[in-house]
């Protein structure tokens, strides 16, 4: 190798090494957006000077982390630099933390209101670039027995899987639910077809005495109760 390429390549893990050091003694609070994901494609990238990359991601995104972590690998792997090792890694971060946050809320909880359940249902959408649906079911001392996704995809095709949500209910001897779906990239404002499902599985949990206690719209930490919507709450009183 070249003296001249030697010593470029010294400089950058000089470098490299200073980034981790700091990462080490101070965690990431310190750090700017363009410098976190210089770090972090370290591992992906390690021949070469990450620092003009990650800027160039984040102008792709606007200037947004959240975006850049929330983006399909497709469009990261269309970013000069980005190949489909870097893309992959960018993409674990969301997934490992959603992993993470629903590890730390088990069941077992004791529900009392809309705001318990959310705490506990929102790690779940964490991440996610698609519709995806979840139940909590609760027992009749207001604990935890269940709370999972249960389906991906438009909640506008959502009532063929009513049948699987009442199916999960029953199995765990459940005496209310709390269900939840997000709106990714959206807002949390129920749509017409959201209160619709609502409607259908509050009546088809009715039939085996199971109440529908909420749905919560989810969007990023977002959240709307339905059945705290004055016009709704006959929904979640049958």
């Amino acid at each position: 190798m070249p003296k001249e390429k030697e010593n470029e390549a010294d400089i950058h893990r000089g470098h490299r090494e200073r980034m981790k050091d700091r990462f080490i003694s101070e965690g990431l609070d310190s750090f700017e957006p363009h410098l976190i994901l210089e770090l972090i494609l370290y591992y992906a990238i390690p021949q070469k000077d990450t620092n003009p990359i990650a800027h160039r991601v984040l102008d792709h995104f606007d200037g947004s982390l959240m975006r850049v972590l929330d983006a399909p690998i497709e469009e990261l792997t269309k970013i000069e630099g980005i190949g489909k090792n870097a893309a992959v890694l960018l993409k674990l971060f969301p997934e490992v933390c959603r992993r993470y946050l629903l590890e730390s809320s088990k069941t077992g909880r004791v529900v009392n209101d809309s705001e318990d359940a959310a705490e506990q249902l929102l790690p779940m959408f964490f991440g996610r670039t698609v519709e995806t649906v979840a139940i909590m079911c609760i027992d009749a001392k207001g604990k935890v027995i269940f709370c999972d996704t249960v389906f991906e995809g438009s909640v506008s095709a959502a009532a063929v899987s009513v049948r699987r949500i009442v199916e999960i209910c029953v199995r765990y001897a459940t005496t209310d639910v709390i269900m939840a779906h997000n709106h990714p990239g959206g807002v949390a404002v129920p749509s017409e077809q959201d209160l619709i499902i609502t409607e259908k599985v509050a009546k088809a949990l009715g039939t085996v005495d199971i109440r529908l206690r909420d749905h919560l719209i989810v969007s990023g930490s977002d959240w709307v109760s339905l059945a705290s919507t004055p016009t709704l709450k006959n929904i979640f009183e049958t």
